[in-house]
Parts: C-alpha cells; sequence; structure tokens
C-alpha cells in the first residue's frame, strides 16, 4: 500500500477554475497539484494511503465512496490527514431525497432531460449505462466552457469533466436514483507534460443498490478509485 504525500493549501483554485469562461489562458500549474513519493504501483493497486498536508488548520476531508479517513491532526499551523482511497462502501444517515431534488443547473424538469433519461427506464445498469452515454454524447472533449444547466449541455454536445458530471447527475436524478457532483483531485500518469501529478477534477456519486458508487462519466471504463482525492 503506497503513501503518498503532497501539500494542499485550500481549493479555492478549483471553484475558480470550474467559474472561469477562458480556462485555455491559464497555465497548466493552475491545474495541478504536484505530490512527493510517489510510487508507480499506485497504477496497479486497489487502495492508496495518502498523507495530505494543509497550511490550513480548518481543513477537512469527508469519507466518500471511494475514500475513508484514518486520521486528523491539526496545530502548528498545519492540518495532516491521511486517507485512504479505494473503493469502499459508505453509509448514509441522511434522507437521500436530497440527492433526488431540481436545481436551476440540473433541469430535471426539463423535456429534453425526462426524454433522455427515458432510455434507461428498463436498464439493468443504469447507473453505468447513463455513465457511457454522457460520455459518447459529449463528443467535443474540450475546456474554456463557463458553468452551463444540463439541458444545454445536452443540446450543446461539448465541456470537460464538469459538464459531464452536471448532465449525468441530472439524468441519474431524473431516474429517481440519489446522485451529486464531487469536486477533488485525480492522479495522472501524464498530464499537461507533466508526470505522476494530481489534476483538480469532477465527478460523480450514485446511491444504487444499496450503497454509494463512483461515476466518472468522462472516463467511464477506465474508473482506478484509488487515483481519486474527493475534497468537496
Amino acid at each position: 500500500m503506497n503513501r503518498l504525500r503532497f501539500l494542499f493549501t485550500t481549493f479555492i483554485l478549483l471553484s475558480a477554475i470550474l467559474i472561469s469562461s477562458n480556462l485555455k489562458s491559464l497555465p497548466s500549474s493552475s491545474f495541478i497539484i504536484i505530490p512527493s513519493g510517489i510510487s508507480s504501483s499506485v497504477y496497479s493497486d486497489s487502495r492508496t494511503t495518502y498523507k495530505v498536508e494543509s497550511s490550513d488548520e480548518d481543513f477537512t476531508l469527508s469519507g466518500t465512496a471511494n475514500q475513508q479517513i484514518l486520521s486528523i491532526n491539526s496545530g502548528g499551523g498545519k492540518t495532516v490527514i491521511i486517507v485512504s482511497s479505494g473503493e469502499s462502501p459508505l453509509s448514509e444517515n441522511k434522507d437521500l431525497n436530497i440527492y433526488l431534488s431540481n436545481t436551476p443547473y440540473l433541469n430535471t424538469d426539463k423535456e429534453s432531460i425526462k426524454k433522455t433519461a427515458m432510455k434507461f427506464k428498463d436498464s439493468k445498469d443504469p447507473v453505468r449505462d447513463v455513465s457511457l452515454f454522457v460520455y459518447n454524447h459529449i463528443s467535443d472533449k474540450k475546456m474554456g466552457i463557463p458553468l452551463l444547466p444540463a439541458s444545454s449541455i445536452l443540446s450543446g454536445k461539448a465541456g470537460d469533466c464538469t459538464e459531464h458530471s452536471v448532465l449525468t447527475v441530472s439524468i441519474l436524478r431524473t431516474l429517481k436514483i440519489p446522485a451529486r457532483a464531487v469536486m477533488g483531485i485525480i492522479l495522472s500518469e501524464n498530464f499537461s507534460g507533466k508526470q505522476n501529478v494530481f489534476v483538480y477534477h469532477m465527478w460523480v456519486e450514485a446511491y444504487h443498490n444499496g450503497r454509494w458508487i463512483l461515476v466518472d462519466s468522462t472516463r467511464p471504463q477506465d474508473i482506478h478509485p484509488n487515483r481519486y482525492i474527493a475534497l468537496a
């Protein structure tokens, strides 16, 4: 089991990236966090332990469908979190109906979204099939699009991880499958000429068959839960 260490100060930058309308003008360094102690075995392991350090004593992480928090220690001007990342069972005590509600961005009341969701009403694995649909439907894979509502993403067929996630959550909720977007980072073997770096990312968690599962419609057939760290 690998132990990696990287410095993470805040994720304010992530919010700025998500609302930016001109991502192409940002340097690649704006998208990445460079870790230390990287081991090549992380790409074959099913679970990885990370040591996350932040200069913010209030910084925290939560348990998700792919991560368990092993310890949190704050003091001396920093926070150190040990997190285990990989497929993890996550119980949910709160009302799941909050993950079925409509929002101005999800558009579950729009006829185009309802019509699209109906394609999966008889699916034996609707989460998988919706994710594959979104991956193939968004054929113009590009950055630089401001945050759009699901119906516009559906018609425009363009976007990056943000658009893939918004549309996926919208269709899943329309199918009465609780779903939520997750902001965080993903370990990439190569990004913009840099090797073994964490890249800001957005993906989805869906509650299906009694558990939360990680859903990434940007790579539906190549998901490795141990490479994701959820921030919010």
